[in-house]
């Protein structure tokens, strides 16, 4: 059960780890004011699991590709085009599904911004 116990530090420290990148912070960032958004708009629990599903995927890509990153790093510290090839390719998947995110978030807040403009 310590083994169990101590997976959860491991755990813990990657995410304080990954807190401490500044794209990280951007996305954290970015995920607070769509759930503050949530909660001004008042939106439905189907709009809530799918902003928390999208804040959670982009957080844990963002992850992911810093620990890409970092072991490329450790396996080529000089620059070498494979190397800016790999780090490249995951930093285009954390792109790629931001501007999901991002699209899913228009789709879902615009619709109540839309409704706010009418009421002004």
């Amino acid at each position: 059960m310590n083994s169990f116990f101590k997976s959860f530090y491991y755990a813990f420290n990657g995410i304080k780890l990954s807190l401490q990148q500044r794209n990280m912070k951007v996305h954290v960032c970015f995920g607070i004011l769509a759930i503050t958004c949530g909660f001004i708009f008042n939106i439905n629990s189907s709009e809530w699991c799918i902003i928390l599903i999208c804040i959670g995927i982009v957080l844990a890509l963002e992850t992911i590709n810093t620990a890409i990153e970092s072991l490329v790093d450790l396996v080529e510290p000089n620059h070498h085009p494979v190397a800016g090839k790999t780090k490249d390719l995951v930093a285009g998947a954390v792109l790629i599904f931001s501007i999901i995110s991002a699209l899913i978030g228009v789709l879902i807040f615009g619709k109540y911004m839309l409704d706010l403009l009418h009421i002004i």
